[in-house]
């Protein structure tokens, strides 16, 4: 590897500071996070969805440290996403050229920035070497759309690391970014302004670079190729070695047309022709690769879940967005109001049994039953959970209404559920 290529992921190196253009309109949550740990030993991990801020933190990150006067030469970044090259290779490199001495060696404490790590080889051995050799030097990594880079992370680097999930933005954080500001104790005056807003989060799903696109043409076409497609025809092909791809774009549209579906694999490999295995394992990676969420139906015990029945909602509405041309109609906005409401709550189990309700929510003991209605708001579903369980608090998600005409029943729009937080 040539050392132009280095010193083009590293513009500090010559002009001392990061380019404003790489350091994004506002931090995200995570960043805070950071920030806590920076001078600590661990090796922080930021993972999750392609475009959701991950490389835009790490740049604040150098730019904090810039900040604090450290030498722009003890900061080093290298992407794996454009560039095929060893971990080991990188460093050496940058011993060589740049700061002349091995890493930690000298008086100055040394920063290593590894973007899109999961397409390193050997990438955990590489870093755990890395790692227990300079005890000084400060490492952090981040990977795009795999479960699988936390899971293999948390293996080969345990007691090591410090995982940070980044997600889509919530609609607090994209009300934040519209320079909205709602007093929660007064909601329902800022129910005209919130519920346009709202229909704009869904269709974006939070994605920072498209929070003040306008297009609806423009917000497609950025989801589909630099999403969608990177993580379809790229990044599962190349972690997994998939050969199917038809298979993953028939799935991902199936779920994404019709969101929180009851998956049958036995249908599913009859309709698409495919094996039993194939359809499960395939799925797999879809949720390795964070599109899907799957959502488990919770036995009346509380303790366990069914082993069938599991229903499938997009990771984000604005796969909905992507493959729905009519996703605002009426009809529509009731399965894409619970795929909003399934990722605002990590939801993980719903209740059927004689009857069903959308989400359950389990900390601990504690049991709480959480129904959308995006139409007429209905509260018998509930009901029926309370009473058979005596369950005394449920939630209902709604349209526009805030008042609940049952004790022990909250009744809340969308909107306020999810800018809640």
């Amino acid at each position: 590897m040539d050392i132009s290529i280095l010193s083009q992921f590293n513009p500090w190196w010559r002009e001392k500071a990061v380019p404003k253009p790489f350091l994004g309109a506002k931090k995200r949550p995570g960043f805070d996070l950071i920030q806590k740990y920076l001078d600590k030993r661990f090796i922080i991990l930021l993972y999750g969805l392609r475009r959701v801020g991950k490389t835009t933190m790490l740049y604040q990150t150098i730019h904090a440290l810039l900040d604090k006067k450290i030498n722009p030469l003890s900061v080093l970044y290298f992407s794996f996403d454009e560039q095929t090259a060893a971990i080991k290779d990188v460093v050496s490199l940058y011993e060589e050229k740049i700061i002349k001495e091995k890493i930690n060696s000298g008086k100055e404490k040394n920063f290593c920035f590894f973007d899109e790590i999961q397409k390193a080889k050997d990438w955990q051995n590489q870093i755990k070497i890395l790692y227990d050799t300079h005890p000084g030097l400060k490492i952090f990594i981040s990977g795009s759309s795999s479960l699988s880079l936390q899971k293999q992370a948390s293996e080969s680097l345990a007691g090591r690391l410090i995982d940070i999930l980044v997600k889509p933005m919530s609609f607090s954080e994209f009300l934040d970014w519209k320079n909205v500001k709602v007093d929660f104790a007064n909601p329902e005056i800022y129910q005209p302004i919130a519920q346009p807003l709202l229909m704009d989060y869904l269709r974006k799903g939070g994605f920072p670079e498209i929070v003040h696109e306008n297009s609806d043409d423009l917000v497609r076409i950025y989801l589909k190729n630099t999403i969608l497609e990177r993580i379809v025809y790229r990044d599962l092909p190349g972690e997994f070695g998939l050969k199917d791809i038809e298979l993953l774009k028939i799935l991902i549209e199936l779920f994404s047309k019709q969101p929180g579906m009851i998956v049958n694999i036995e249908g599913l490999s009859r309709d698409l022709k495919r094996s039993k295995i194939t359809i499960t394992n395939y799925l797999e990676y879809l949720k390795y690769a964070m599109l899907i969420r799957e959502v488990k139906n919770l036995r009346p015990g509380f303790l366990t879940t069914s082993r069938k029945g599991k229903k499938i909602y997009p990771s984000t509405t604005a796969l909905c967005f992507v493959f729905q041309s009519d996703f605002y109609a009426e009809a529509n906005l009731q399965h894409i109001a619970e795929t909003a409401v399934a990722n605002h709550l990590d939801a993980r189990y719903y209740y059927k049994n004689g009857f069903e309700v959308d989400f359950i929510l389990k900390t601990g003991d504690q049991i709480l039953p959480v129904e959308v209605k995006y139409g007429k708001p209905e509260q018998s579903q509930l009901i029926k959970f309370q009473e058979k369980f005596g369950v005394k608090r449920a939630t209902l998600v709604t349209k526009t209404d805030f008042h609940s005409l049952r004790e022990g029943i909250e009744q809340l729009p969308l909107w306020f559920f999810l800018a809640k937080d």
